[in-house]
């Protein structure tokens, strides 16, 4: 599980909006992202209830043991899409609060202070033009992956306001009931106090009864990992609802100078 947990704390999926925003339209990447994932939990979480209704209960809590390579992978993804949220919000809130602006801000500087060194350093044409190449390549992937982005065209790339992101820190927080929920039922057993792997009905219980920090103690972790995980589920929920819903309730300065400026315009319809 060590791998899984410094993999999915790497958080890919933050690399992949990062480049996948930069130089786009970043209200429309947030805007679709969010809806795909959601989607995918969604996905995930119809197939799992409906192995579990065909399947005898045995049969079902065998998938965490079925293809072990890909059982790890999915979890990292579930586990870096739960950081992502947690950090994507967490910063959103703290730029709300300092009134900074995420215009034009690089999102690794570090790694962008190392290339640009880099660069001024290399004394061989052929590497950087290699590299120019390849980062083309990749802007040419960017450029096809967003254009196979369904209703692509429907999403509303406009500014994002408050209660917008209301609407994305909501759907965001039941994404990350799902995705905890399927995280823990992928665990083996002895991670759980019944010794047994939790199905995905049992594993959604446990998940909303974390993040919701009711903690009734009917089920609860053993291991290290699991402990783990309900710690951060709890801290990604008081995130989205404790600190985002009380920055985000507020009024918006910025669009409030722009009623405002709005209101002081001259009707052009009156004569």
């Amino acid at each position: 599980m060590i791998y899984v947990f410094l993999l999915g704390f790497m958080s890919p999926t933050l690399f992949l909006a990062a480049f996948l925003k930069k130089g786009s339209n970043k209200n429309k990447v947030i805007r679709s992202f969010n809806w795909l994932y959601f989607g995918i939990s969604i996905a995930s979480f119809l197939i799992m209830l409906i192995f579990m209704i065909i399947y005898s209960v045995e049969e079902a809590n065998k998938i965490s043991t079925l293809y072990p390579l890909f059982v790890w992978l999915w979890m990292v993804f579930l586990l870096s899409r739960c950081f992502e949220i947690f950090y994507a919000f967490l910063r959103d809130a703290l730029d709300k609060i300092t009134g900074k602006s995420s215009v034009g801000r690089v999102n690794f500087p570090t790694i962008t202070k190392y290339y640009i060194l880099w660069i001024k350093l290399s004394s061989d044409k052929g590497e950087v033009s290699k590299l120019d190449s390849f980062l083309r390549y990749l802007l040419n992937l960017k450029i096809r992956f967003l254009s196979w982005l369904p209703f692509k065209d429907k999403v509303n790339g406009a500014d994002l306001r408050n209660h917008d992101r209301l609407i994305l820190s909501f759907r965001s927080y039941f994404e990350l009931i799902l995705n905890f929920a399927l995280i823990y039922s992928l665990l083996p057993a002895d991670n759980w106090s019944g010794e047994k792997i939790l199905n995905i009905i049992q594993a959604t219980y446990f998940s909303g009864v974390t993040i919701t920090t009711l903690g009734y103690g009917d089920i609860y972790p053993k291991q290290w990992f699991s402990q783990f995980l309900s710690i951060f589920e709890v801290l990604c929920g008081f995130t989205l609802i404790v600190v985002c819903l009380a920055i985000y309730l507020k009024d918006d300065p910025d669009q409030q100078k722009k009623d405002s400026l709005t209101s002081l315009e001259p009707d052009k319809n009156q004569p």
